[in-house]
């Protein structure tokens, strides 16, 4: 049963309901000024030139999901596959309507006219699937067969009589040999790994000290500075010279500081260090004294 309405009345009011002052005023001029440029730019993206026939008659099927997907890369074409699902168009609806440069029709017409066969050139160069899995499998057998291992060793036994002879070892004796080789190759990598265990906790030793280090030095630097600006110790520093003193090691960069905590303690307590005002008073005098 063939449509009461046109097809391309029906496809225009589906693709554009609400028509606007920019967009086409009928089907064929949205044909001429949307979809027969896009497939110009297909066939010429596709084929590079329009020097042979089949460039220029490029056939393209509108029903072909092969063809679809290269023009439904463009809007309106993309559009228009839509509106032919959605309408419900049959595969000679599709054929009858799509009557128009580079298209099936155009090529067919082309044919008729002067009597030739455009031939399709596309997937020439694509070769028909051979599953090679099973030569592949076939090839490794045979590689595999073909694989002899034969070791011969000799072992030079003494007689009673004193006589030396040769007799052929035993298979076991191979096998032996490649347990004691992988006996000696678990225990380098044995060795190895410890070697590597050491030389980590080595680091890490040495890291902690460092950073120790630069501890002690930044404690001594505020300790001196609030030595000579005759300032109160923050806690921590009162509670790291506490400690320090109770180990007996509270000496930093050639400065004796137990001497300075302990002068500190004896006048001020934990809180004060002796000002720098102070131990130059008592050093000069000192001097006068031995003087």
């Amino acid at each position: 049963m063939r449509r009461q309405t046109p097809i391309a009345h029906v496809l225009y009011a589906h693709l554009f309901p609400h028509p606007t002052p920019n967009d086409p005023p009928s089907f064929s001029a949205h044909l001429a000024r949307n979809l027969v440029p896009e497939v110009r730019i297909e066939v010429a993206t596709f084929y590079g030139d329009l020097n042979s026939v089949e460039a220029r008659y490029p056939g393209l099927n509108y029903c072909y999901p092969p063809h679809r997907m290269r023009l439904g890369r463009f809007k309106h074409h993309r559009r228009l596959f839509d509106a032919f699902d959605a309408l419900g168009l049959t595969y000679n609806e599709i054929q009858e309507f799509c009557c128009w440069e580079g298209t099936k029709w155009a090529r067919e017409r082309y044919e008729k006219d002067e009597g030739v066969v455009v031939r399709d050139t596309t997937g020439d160069e694509i070769k028909p699937f051979v599953d090679r899995r099973e030569a592949r499998s076939q090839e490794e057998w045979q590689r595999r067969q073909s694989i002899h291992r034969q070791t011969e060793i000799s072992v030079i036994v003494e007689e009673a009589d004193g006589a030396l002879s040769s007799h052929p070892a035993a298979e076991e004796d191979d096998e032996g040999m490649s347990d004691a080789e992988s006996d000696e190759a678990v225990g380098a990598d044995g060795l190895a790994a410890e070697i590597e265990t050491h030389v980590e906790a080595v680091a890490a030793e040495q890291h902690i000290a460092e950073l120790e280090s630069r501890r002690d030095q930044a404690v001594t630097q505020r300790i001196i500075a609030a030595w000579e600006q005759g300032q109160s110790l923050p806690p921590e520093i009162e509670q790291f010279l506490k400690e320090q003193s109770d180990r007996g090691t509270l000496r930093s960069g050639g400065i004796n500081l137990r001497a300075l905590f302990d002068t500190s303690r004896a006048h001020h307590g934990y809180a004060m260090l002796p000002p720098a005002s102070a131990e130059s008073s008592a050093t000069a005098a000192s001097a006068r004294a031995a003087a």
